[in-house]
């Protein structure tokens, strides 16, 4: 990737996270008209990372498009959230069932992400924090093999649905250091090759960041 397409990445990474808080913080309101050139000129940037930032959340259905109106926020369908949990859930079961026997490099690389997200927490580093979640969570994927899971993955925006599950739940007072002792404990099944116990953590984890959306 290319100095600049890299560039037009991260801000449209830090425009769409923006964004994100600004809708569920109510700063945006339902029916409120977002204008990408009102957007570039708050950001100081081009249109193009305002698009694909918009494009994005439209993705997750905080926003909808509509021709010759523009964009417009919907809000979090929390129902809908809600739901896409449990088809996050079956493909990281699957994928844990079909990544065994679980090499040292996955390990590695799993406790690599854990040791980031404790540090994370220590700082009050929410944003690092969900970072090294997704990354742990994706990781599970792309030990699956299978190329179609990593596509519905990255198809469904996890990277967006999961930043709006965890807010929601540190935002409600949740204490991090339970979800740290699941994700300990889903590693020391892996590496004891354990994929029923592994299987059943994973869904452990999920279920408790999907109850964020309990209550709305």
């Amino acid at each position: 990737m290319s100095r600049t397409a890299l560039k037009r990445t991260c801000m449209r990474d830090q425009i769409r996270d923006a964004l994100v808080a600004r809708i569920l913080d109510g700063s945006y309101p339902p029916g409120m008209q977002l204008k990408e050139l009102a957007l570039a000129r708050e950001f100081n940037v081009s249109q193009a990372p305002i698009r694909e930032a918009l494009r994005e959340l439209e993705g997750t259905g905080l926003v909808a498009c509509e021709r010759f109106r523009g964009t417009r926020v919907r809000g979090a369908d929390f129902n809908e959230l809600r739901d896409s949990y449990e088809l996050r859930g079956l493909l990281e079961v699957r994928s844990v069932e079909l990544a065994a026997p679980y090499g040292d490099a996955l390990i590695a690389a799993l406790e690599h992400c854990l040791s980031e997200m404790r540090a994370a927490s220590a700082a009050g580093a929410l944003e690092h924090y969900i970072d090294q979640a997704l990354r742990f969570h994706r990781r599970l994927l792309e030990a699956s093999g299978n190329r179609t899971f990593l596509l519905v993955w990255d198809s469904m925006l996890w990277d967006v649905r999961g930043r709006i599950a965890l807010r929601r739940l540190l935002g409600s007072g949740e204490d991090l250091a339970p979800l740290i002792e699941l994700h300990r404990a889903l590693i020391a099944s892996l590496r004891a090759q354990d994929t029923t116990g592994a299987a059943r953590l994973v869904r452990s984890i999920l279920t408790r960041v999907a109850a964020s959306f309990d209550t709305q």
